[in-house]
């Protein structure tokens, strides 16, 4: 089917649909207006009319006992009376009986209507029935001096509503038509004026994707073909620098590889240099020193290969967040216990600050940021002492602080960056390959939390994590 039937279809189908949803809603709607009109004229005349029916009879009554036999008399008249004011049918029943009737009535011996059984309950009831025509039938209990209780019912005809809504239908049946025709009129005449730039344009495509990249649509309007056609033009002149960007990415992917591969190489070198030094020596001094770099090395290696797959995981788009309440207390104290032993070993101890709270986050992925961290600031800080702050504060807030060397401000400009190496990580005797920050920084903005990174040479430094 060719664009212009498909768009006149389409605002064919999207009237008929809006008027076939919107019809029914707005003549329900007003339906419903009309009939809870009616019912509120009907609640505020029951209101007064078992006022005036209560002081009637009391009126006329010498004492209370004989309110029943005025009732069974003046029923009649009073319906009357009330229909002539309220312009309905007007009964009055007591229990069973039909005791008036502002119509006349003569078999007394019917069974009474729900609304009327519901008003010997003390409450006042409504249904509407339909024939030919709707019909609503609303009653409200009469209570006679706490002694005697009747029932007041209105029966009002809603052929009028009916009538009301018969003619919303006609109108929306009309309008429709109306609509309907006038659409396809000026829909032909607006998707001529919108196929033909697009056949121009699917011209100069073809020759495009030919090769010829200096291509370039005539741009008539200012509209949003206008615009598609100037969207076009600069993707021309994007394929063109696209084009050069991507032998550039190509350059720099060879670099990072040649990087990766000169850094591997390092660790590769020491553990094979160690192991042919394992078969020449018999020094017991020697077999161990050999040991140790050679599991030192392979060590190092594994967590540089470790963090590189986790930097590529985090860059997935099948990354997922699996959050649930977490308490970050607990999770804190659980990070710190798991490193107790390698704290030790550099002669750091921990000072905590932990309020007892708890967030939405992947635990997991949260307990990693919190190693990496302290991961950092033990191996590369210097420092003898590590505060750990978890308080709510405009959010809640977790500060890692060391007392270490601090980082100068070209490093910490670039911290965060992938594969960047400050100063500590270019000394070959020290472990990581710039990964953790970068890691630590990905978990975070996944977190749709923040991170703040401070320091100064000789003053330490200070990761605040604010959620």
């Amino acid at each position: 089917m060719k664009l212009k039937f498909k768009i006149l279809a389409l605002n064919i189908a999207a009237l008929l649909i809006m008027l076939t949803i919107l019809g029914p809603i707005i003549i329900k709607i007003s339906d419903n207006y009309n009939l809870s009109n009616i019912l509120n004229y009907l609640k505020s005349q029951g209101d007064n009319s078992t006022i005036y029916v209560e002081q009637y009879i009391l009126s006329k009554a010498g004492n209370i006992f004989e309110v029943p036999s005025i009732m069974e008399s003046d029923s009649s008249y009073l319906c009357s009376y009330l229909n002539k004011n309220i312009k309905c049918r007007v009964q009055i029943f007591y229990g069973n009986k039909l005791l008036g009737d502002s119509e006349d009535i003569t078999d007394n011996n019917k069974n009474i209507r729900p609304e009327v059984s519901e008003t010997f309950k003390g409450n006042k009831a409504y249904i509407i029935t339909k024939n030919k025509t709707r019909t609503l039938y609303y009653a409200t209990p009469v209570n006679i001096d706490g002694r005697y209780n009747y029932s007041l019912a209105f029966i009002y005809d809603l052929s009028d509503a009916d009538n009301m809504k018969k003619n919303n239908i006609n109108m929306f049946i009309i309008t429709g038509l109306l609509a309907a025709f006038f659409s396809v009129v000026f829909s032909n005449f607006i998707s001529d004026r919108i196929i033909r730039p697009i056949k121009d344009l699917t011209e100069t495509a073809k020759l495009l994707s030919k090769g010829d990249l200096h291509q370039k649509v005539e741009v008539k309007s200012n509209d949003e073909v206008g615009e598609l056609g100037e969207n076009f033009n600069s993707m021309a002149d994007s394929l063109r620098n696209m084009i050069h960007e991507l032998k550039d990415e190509k350059e720099k992917q060879k670099s990072f590889f040649d990087n990766f591969t000169h850094e591997i190489r390092t660790p590769l070198t020491t553990i094979l240099g160690y192991s042919e030094l394992l078969w020449k020596t018999d020094s017991i001094e020697v077999k161990d020193k050999s040991l140790f770099h050679i599991t030192s090395e392979g060590k190092r290696m594994l967590n540089m290969v470790e963090r590189l797959l986790e930097l590529s995981r985090l860059k997935r788009y099948d990354f997922q967040i699996n959050k649930s309440e977490t308490n970050l207390k607990a999770l804190l104290e659980e990070v710190c216990d798991s490193i107790h032993y390698k704290l030790g070993r550099y002669n750091i101890s921990l000072d905590l600050k932990l309020q007892n709270l708890s967030v939405f986050v992947d635990p997991d992925l949260f307990k990693q940021v919190i190693i990496n961290i302290l991961d950092n600031s033990i191996k590369y800080s210097d420092t003898s002492k590590i505060d750990i702050t978890l308080e709510s504060k405009d959010g809640i807030e977790l500060i890692i602080k060391d007392y270490g060397v601090g980082i100068d401000p070209d490093t910490l400009e670039n911290i965060f960056e992938p594969y960047y190496k400050g100063d500590k990580s270019r000394n070959s005797s020290i472990e990581g390959w710039g990964l953790g920050l970068s890691i630590v920084k990905e978990i975070i903005d996944k977190h749709g939390a923040r991170i703040e990174l401070i320091s100064h040479r000789g003053e330490g430094t200070q990761v605040i994590i604010r959620l």
